[in-house]
């Protein structure tokens, strides 16, 4: 199975309306699956991300090496609002840990690392910044492989522009 990771449900539409994914009553996260994929909203944060990992693992028959995919937001220094990124090293900037997924040698899409913080950080670098990534991958080694675990972020922000985050139409938007 795969099972996607978004922090909100503007992040999540396009996925749920692409593979129409029906939503499952649960309690805790918001889960929408079919037969094949299951997209959880997490909320927002690292811990969040996390602890979605642990209750979508159980939710789902408790079955190992499976596929997980972080699909989100990120700001960079200089990167263009709505390009697209593949997640190959990872810093928690709370603890400094970091860790690296391991990346297919022929993948298309562009690769960057990118940093975890505890809150939003505009102080741009020449790495992603997100508020989710380190949390999720972090939960998601407890229950796969890291051959099966990828963070695919979208840009949302640089040093001269960010979109209106409240907006859900222009966040749904960057993923359609």
């Amino acid at each position: 199975m795969i099972h996607f990771i978004v922090a909100t449900s503007s992040e999540a539409r396009p996925i749920i309306d692409f593979y129409r994914l029906k939503k499952k009553e649960v309690s805790n996260f918001v889960i929408y699956n079919n037969d094949a994929i299951s997209l959880t909203i997490s909320g927002i944060g690292k811990i969040n991300a996390a602890m979605s990992i642990t209750h979508t693992f159980h939710e789902f028959n408790q079955q190992k090496n499976n596929v997980w995919i972080n699909l989100g937001l990120a700001g960079h220094k200089n990167k263009k609002i709505g390009d697209i990124f593949l997640v190959d090293k990872i810093i928690d900037n709370e603890t400094q840990e970091k860790k690296y997924p391991i990346i297919i040698d022929n993948c298309k899409i562009e690769q960057q690392s990118c940093i975890t913080f505890n809150k939003e950080n505009f102080n741009y670098t020449k790495s992603l910044y997100d508020m989710e990534v380190s949390g999720f991958f972090f939960g998601c080694e407890k229950y796969t492989i890291k051959e099966f675990i990828h963070s695919i972020k979208i840009i949302s922000d640089n040093e001269n522009k960010k979109i209106t985050f409240s907006n859900k139409e222009v966040i749904k938007n960057l993923f359609v």
